[in-house]
């Protein structure tokens, strides 16, 4: 019964925007399916990395049933998921890496699979880490990170490339022993997921959990929490988090230390970090306290060379401002306003942790989206929750004049408006932010909310803001219009222009059909303006029809073959919603009833209008129709109106066809 509703209602659900509040519609695609079978995934995906062309999508997943039927668990053994990448345009899935290993007999956990995906621009390329040895050199029982080619298959030369590796070759980085020993899983070297890879795949930032030999040292005596930058291109692995010398203030090659998260900008220039050890990496002033332990968000422009400084991107002082002297030394209270004043009342970690977060770069590394706890100064008392923050690293500018304050939560426990923010995440034009919090107004003026809010808070919800336009707006809505009925995970990803975001849910209303009652990955994408249906054939352009009309409940179908294994479908139904179609007939091995097609679409306006959809079989059962000839089957046409969410839908004979009566030959491609 689950895959029956999968399969009768997989994809998008939107309906047309009604106000500016319905800029994303209603409903999502889901990316965590396997659309060739018809499953959607049997255990939960819990992250999705889009391509900046909002093309494909990598995910981490535990679902054991996206492997190919050639691609069989090892034996006494087996894989729980790993990580996938989903093409939007084709709706294949293709594995990118295994996940974790498990004893088939006891469960045991024999190592650490893929995770973390980061994604290059057009797809090709995804970074991630694993214990798994993916080439030969790796032999190590550490964690690593590698990239993988896509356009290579699995097994052939290169399509694994180790990237946690020594300066100037691909020798692997050796590793000092974890004050705790986790067989199968060691930590070595990792990546933060979905903002690690550059955006055309030659670089990489990870960071390191204990000590290791990088980039060349002549033991394993560099301390653990270091931020590399690897250059695939080159074969060099550079020092991000290197030490400032104090007395000259010029940076050295020596390790500091203390990150706990990376991101790379797309253009592979900048690296911005969560860690400790700031007071050795970049200037304090007078009368702060560089408390090694104490968390900052960092920023260092790699790209212009080892004498590039780290600085900081916020904090309670401002060292960026020419106007504080050198020598300046302030009582940094909360209230006191002046040019060695930063534009935050504390550190940014000093009321709410920020272990769990990195900020968020634009493809040029000089637009940074933060989030923290502490308020905007000299306002001492807002809520401890964190918010969000926008500031620029361009040269020259203060941190009290390149930032500004985006959202503040109330002082309260009014859930509604004081609820803290998740995530932050950032498109590579600098342009939309993508948040998740279970807040569901925005009380500061800094942002017009858009639309109606959710009326009672209660899941985390997903938001776009619009830095140009000065919106917030609410991306995540059912299917039928309604609240969504479960969490969005921390960690979406925008493509480029932000005009998809993917995320991961637990709502179970995203899209009509949704039945395996766990995580699943999802792309909204925003609807500017109503695309136009496709018009229907002309005669002569190789159609015959095969059955004249069906009737179902509300909706009407029209088949026809056509040439190249081809079937149109015309439905006609009494208003706006969406429709889908499912092709299935008796093929594979062994023969049984199979998914062979599937396709979408959507009728708009408010009278009875008609939409054309296109069946053809998926790549895996071409061969067969080239083979049989003639495949003949049914198509299940289902319509879920767009206002309430009523469901109509007919069945009717179909037939795939080489070619047509009249001798006209398929297409073969």
């Amino acid at each position: 019964m689950r895959r029956l509703l999968f399969l009768l209602a997989l994809a998008l659900s939107l309906a047309p925007p009604t106000s500016a509040a319905a800029f994303y519609g209603y409903g999502a695609q889901i990316v965590s399916a396997d659309f060739a079978r018809g499953e959607q995934g049997d255990d939960a995906t819990v992250f999705a990395a889009i391509s900046a062309d909002g093309r494909y999508v990598a995910i981490q997943t535990r679902a054991r049933n996206f492997f190919a039927d050639d691609d069989p668990d090892p034996p006494g053994k087996y894989r729980a998921g790993g990580i996938f990448r989903f093409d939007l345009e084709t709706q294949a899935l293709e594995k990118v890496a295994d996940g974790d290993l498990f004893d088939e007999a006891s469960g045991a956990f024999l190592r650490r699979g893929a995770s973390n995906p980061s994604i290059s621009a057009d797809g090709r390329y995804v970074a991630f880490a694993t214990a798994e040895p993916l080439v030969a050199a790796d032999a190590n029982d550490h964690v690593d990170v590698y990239v993988r080619d896509m356009d290579l298959a699995i097994g052939g030369p290169g399509a694994y490339d180790l990237v946690s590796a020594r300066d100037g070759g691909d020798l692997p980085a050796s590793y000092g022993s974890p004050s705790v020993q986790t067989p199968g899983s060691e930590p070595g070297s990792d990546v933060s997921r979905g903002v690690s890879i550059s955006a055309d795949g030659r670089k990489v930032a990870f960071r390191t959990d204990v000590p290791t030999d990088l980039p060349a040292a002549g033991a394993v005596d560099v301390p653990a929490g270091q931020v590399f930058l690897r250059d695939r291109e080159t074969e060099t692995t550079t020092l991000v988090t290197a030490r400032r010398d104090l007395a000259t203030g010029e940076m050295t090659t020596a390790p500091a230390g203390g990150a706990i998260g990376a991101v790379l900008s797309a253009d592979g220039t900048t690296v911005a970090w969560t860690g400790g050890n700031a007071g050795d990496q970049t200037r304090f002033l007078r009368g702060e306290t560089p408390d090694a332990s104490f968390l900052y968000y960092l920023w260092r422009r790699v790209a212009d060379g080892p004498s590039a400084p780290t600085r900081r991107i916020t904090g309670l002082a401002d060292p960026d401002d020419p106007a504080c002297p050198p020598e300046a030394e302030s009582n940094f209270d909360q209230s006191s306003i002046g040019p060695c004043y930063g534009p935050l009342t504390d550190q940014e970690a000093n009321r709410t942790s920020i272990s769990g977060q990195v900020p968020a770069l634009s493809a040029d590394g000089l637009t940074v989206a933060f989030l923290t706890g502490a308020g905007p100064r000299p306002l001492a008392f807002t809520g401890p929750g964190l918010d969000l923050y926008l500031t620029r690293m361009n040269p020259g500018l203060s941190r009290k004049v390149a930032t500004v304050e985006l959202t503040r939560d109330t002082v309260g426990t009014d859930a509604a408006t004081a609820s803290p923010l998740g995530s932050v995440a950032i498109s590579a034009d600098g342009r939309h932010l993508a948040l998740t919090t279970v807040r569901t107004r925005f009380v500061l003026p800094a942002l017009q909310q858009l639309g109606e809010p959710r009326q009672v808070p209660g899941p985390r919800e997903l938001y776009e803001v619009d830095l140009d336009a000065g919106t917030v707006e609410r991306v995540a809505r059912s299917y039928s219009q309604g609240d969504i009925s479960a969490d969005v995970l921390n960690g979406p990803t925008l493509s480029a222009n932000g005009s998809r975001i993917a995320f991961a849910s637990f709502a179970s209303n995203l899209f009509f059909g949704d039945a395996n009652q766990a995580v699943d990955a999802f792309v909204a994408e925003r609807v500017p303006e109503e695309p136009p249906q496709p018009p229907s054939p002309p005669p002569g352009t190789g159609v015959e029809s095969t059955v004249e009309e069906e009737r179902g409940p509300g909706i009407r179908v029209q088949v026809k073959s056509a040439a190249g294994g081809k079937v149109l479908l015309t439905v006609s139904v009494p208003a706006a919603g969406g429709v889908k179609a499912v092709g299935k007939a008796a093929a594979g091995r062994p023969r049984k009833q199979r998914t062979l097609a599937t396709a979408s679409g959507r009728a708009r306006g408010t009278t009875r209008s008609e939409v054309q959809l296109i069946l053809r079989p998926v790549e895996r059962y071409q061969g067969e129709l080239r083979r049989r000839g003639v495949i003949s089957g049914r198509a299940i046409v289902t319509y879920i109106a767009a206002r309430g969410g009523r469901r109509a839908s007919a069945t009717r004979p179909i037939a795939f066809r080489r070619q047509l009566a009249n001798g006209r030959a398929g297409s073969r491609k």
